[in-house]
């Protein structure tokens, strides 16, 4: 069930009136009932793989707190008769069965993930190992795999939720059932946001009271989010595809317009879901963590993933990066490289986890080595943009320069918006070989430009390219306008008249400029009603 179909448009508006009209303390039931007929949509056999995740880490966290609670109840009971010894011995005995079962319970859940993810990828480069080095064809068959709806957020969520079981962060949720909605809460189950359970659990289980300004704010965000969608990242995915099939023989700026459609393209793809995400809980009272924040004004690489993707970001850094920056292993590599150099010691504790993280970031994207290159191109332009910080300073100092002067930070922006917007065509090439070839090409043939083709062969008529031009300075300057303060928080503020001819106008803008596909315009399905 599609975000952007009338179908999942009624599914929410009949979740709405049923859900403020049942008690507020039944209302988180029927949003699991909600949240697994939305997953049944997808297919009968999916919903197997969200209850495996559902009940092994449910029962993990219980038996890890279980754990914790005998353990502290038989110290407390023994404290005059155990030494200081039996007692470290035993904390440890405890702690060793805690420590598996985190183990077994994370290898089963990320087993799985892998299984859908790299299953048919590991068998590609087996064949081609077979093939090169055993001259054998006799190749191995590929498995006929569809990756279950939202597997990766779900199971990063609920893995994160064990850890901090583990850590003892918060109590484990007892009651199952509230546990599944947690898991499978059916507007973040897409593309997320991967939520902590400390700060999504209260919200879901609370209940919330009828309110029509909380209900119209929602609405505004699902319509925004329709807009990106709809008028700006669909308008401009024909445009990325034919381009980037025919970047031999129109290369140079049209490849230039191409990385910067792409940027526009999945920004408002990916942000315009989440936007339809926070606003659907947000008429239902239920606040979820934001995922972007104004990520095309960051003035560094580090900072751009600051704001992009946030939850996932945090989950690396809070599930990954810190665990192994505190791990003895690389700490003790770190102590012996300092032998060699003490700056470089220094590092390795540091650089080491991040490139773990990337490579790691760049999997989770997807499962080709071009993900992986993409990962660690992050990776080293963050770390080069990290050594090279006080040279800069110092020359911006020379140049009179100062860290708070605007054509500073408008350099810096426009400089990180390009960096990614580079890095981003490995995205959209077909391997790792055909995104180094195609950063080659933008630096040739620019005399050559015409704009006709990109109207004619490139498939982005002179009409949908100026409706993409407008919503595109729309949309820049809705952001900047939220610099400080929410756009909704300064739409509110005007009168009432002019607060609804702007929803008017947003509502107006999707139904008939939004693109819905190939074949499908919205002008003629307006028209089909005369």
């Amino acid at each position: 069930m599609s975000f952007i179909s009338l179908k999942f448009a009624a599914f929410v508006i009949i979740l709405l009136i049923v859900y403020y009209l049942v008690p507020k303390k039944w209302q988180w039931l029927l949003l699991l009932l909600a949240s697994y007929y939305f997953y049944l949509c997808t297919g009968i056999k999916n919903m197997g793989y969200i209850l495996v995740t559902t009940l092994t880490t449910y029962g993990a966290a219980v038996f890890i707190e279980n754990n914790a609670r005998v353990q502290k109840e038989y110290i407390k009971a023994n404290k005059e008769s155990l030494s200081r010894e039996e007692k470290k011995v035993y904390k440890a005995s405890m702690k060793k069965k805690e420590k598996w079962m985190l183990f077994l319970c994370t290898v089963i859940n990320i087993g799985i993930l892998a299984y859908f993810k790299y299953a048919n990828f590991s068998i590609a480069y087996l064949n081609l190992f077979k093939l090169h080095v055993m001259g054998s064809t006799d190749f191995i068959g590929f498995f006929d795999l569809i990756l279950p709806l939202g597997i990766s957020f779900y199971t990063f969520q609920s893995i994160g939720y064990l850890v901090d079981i583990y850590y003892g962060k918060y109590e484990a949720e007892r009651n199952i059932f509230k546990y599944a909605l947690y898991v499978s809460y059916f507007p973040q189950i897409i593309q997320g946001p991967i939520s902590r359970f400390n700060e999504l659990a209260s919200e879901l289980y609370r209940g919330a009271s009828f309110d029509i300004m909380r209900i119209r704010s929602g609405f505004y965000r699902v319509m925004w989010g329709l807009f990106k969608k709809l008028v700006i990242a669909d308008r401009l995915s024909p445009f990325v595809q034919t381009s980037m099939e025919m970047r031999e023989e129109y290369s140079g700026f049209y490849l230039i317009l191409t990385l910067f459609f792409y940027s526009m393209q999945i920004y408002g793809d990916f942000s315009g879901g989440i936007d339809v995400a926070l606003g659907v809980s947000e008429m239902l009272g239920i606040r979820v963590a934001e995922n972007f924040e104004r990520p095309f004004f960051s003035k560094n690489i580090a900072e751009y993933w600051r704001r992009w993707h946030i939850t996932l970001g945090t989950w690396f850094r809070d599930y990954i990066f810190y665990p192994l920056s505190i791990n003895k292993g690389i700490i003790n590599l770190g102590k012996r490289c300092k032998g060699l150099n003490e700056g470089f010691g220094k590092r390795v504790p540091i650089y080491l986890p991040m490139i773990i993280v990337w490579i790691t970031t760049g999997m989770w994207h997807g499962a080709e080595s071009k993900y992986v290159v993409w990962g660690l191109l992050n990776c080293l332009f963050i770390i080069i943009g990290t050594e090279i910080k006080p040279g800069c300073e110092k020359l911006n100092e020379k140049l009179g320069l100062k860290e708070a002067s605007l054509l500073l930070k408008l350099i810096r922006v426009v400089k990180t918006f390009w960096l990614m917007a580079f890095l981003r065509v490995f995205d959209i090439a077909e391997d790792t070989k055909a995104g180094f070839e195609t950063l080659g090409l933008v630096f040739k043939g620019w005399k050559n430009f015409d704009i006709n083709v990109i109207f004619n062969e490139l498939k982005l008529p002179k009409e949908e390219f100026i409706v993409a031009i407008i919503a595109l300075i729309v949309l820049f300057s809705a952001e900047l306008l939220q610099r400080k303060e929410g756009l909704r928080s300064r739409i509110f503020k005007l009168p009432i008249p002019c607060r609804w001819l702007i929803l008017g106008g947003l509502i107006f803008i999707v139904v008939v400029y939004g693109s819905y596909g190939m074949g499908y315009d919205a002008k003629q399905f307006i028209y089909l009603q005369f």
